[in-house]
């Protein structure tokens, strides 16, 4: 019998995974037969069981083939959402813009790209003139001597 002392292993999260790893299964199977609703069905449940912003946007692709531009669009704003909420700016805008790309009058992403522009990177990269130093010859002291 294997006992595992640290709390991150423990049984509910080994199963967790094995249901995760489960409906991905299940989305790829869905998705090589074109079978798109159920696709999504299986999608929504994988985001039910973690909010990733990335399951969002497959399934906002999904609606977009099947020619559901509205709740793709609600699909791409949640997305966006979920990258700003976690600090991914760049990722976020992407999104935004997306959204503006299939609804030029969507007030939602027009505000957040506007507030988001605002942020900055905590380090930013300075490009200036480099001061060139002429290398010093290395001291030579006959007193040192290095064995091979």
């Amino acid at each position: 019998m294997i006992t595992v002392k640290s709390s991150y292993h423990t049984p509910g999260r080994f199963a967790m995974a094995a249901i995760r790893t489960i409906i991905a299964e299940n989305v790829q199977n869905h998705l090589e037969k074109l079978d798109w609703r159920a696709a999504i069905a299986e999608m929504e449940k994988l985001y039910a069981i973690d909010r990733d912003p990335h399951v969002r946007i497959r399934i906002g692709d999904i609606r977009r083939k099947l020619n559901k531009i509205t709740s793709a669009i609600r699909d791409y704003l949640r997305a966006a959402d979920l990258f700003a909420e976690r600090g991914f700016i760049v990722k976020a805008l992407a999104q935004y813009r997306l959204v503006l790309r299939l609804d030029p009058m969507n007030e939602h992403a027009r505000s957040r790209i506007e507030l988001l522009r605002g942020f900055r990177p905590v380090m930013t990269l300075q490009r200036g003139p480099v001061e060139y130093r002429v290398p010093q010859p290395l001291e030579i002291r006959p007193d040192v001597f290095i064995t091979i």
